[in-house]
């Protein structure tokens, strides 16, 4: 073979790894790779999608009446205490009050589930309550 020559490459459809045109199985994870390579199939008019696999596709969020989201109670109280800390030694009471105020928009944009807003607006406002009393802020 010459150095100038441009060798086919096939690349596995499973790990993605660049085998020679030809080989039957791919050199990094065995799978069988395809008879023609994709370049051909595209350019002969044979290419179509190959269908996901079942285990890679995407699966729905749990939806349950069961899950409550901790995620935003957590970053509502994170926020708040940066933002009353921030706004509190720039203006005051009105800083704070802002604060709240932001936090209320973020935990009714944020929250999945819309029904449970005022409980996760109720946890972010203890949550920052007592780590604040915790920390000192």
């Amino acid at each position: 073979m010459m150095l100038n020559e441009e060798v086919e490459m096939v690349y596995c459809p499973r790990c993605g790894e660049r085998n020679r045109e030809g080989s039957r199985f791919c050199r990094n994870c065995g799978t069988l790779l395809e008879e023609k390579p994709l370049k051909s199939r595209f350019i002969s008019g044979e290419f179509r999608e190959t269908p996901v696999r079942e285990d890679l596709r995407a699966k729905p969020r749990e939806t349950s009446r069961d899950v409550f989201e901790w995620d935003t109670v957590i970053m509502g109280a994170v926020i708040l205490m940066i933002l009353t800390v921030i706004l509190g030694r720039l203006m005051g009471l009105l800083g704070v009050l802002s604060a709240v105020l932001i936090i209320l928009i973020y935990v009714l944009s944020a929250a999945r589930r819309k029904s449970a807003a005022p409980l996760i607006i109720i946890m972010a406002l203890l949550t920052a309550a007592a780590a604040s009393a915790l920390l000192g802020i």
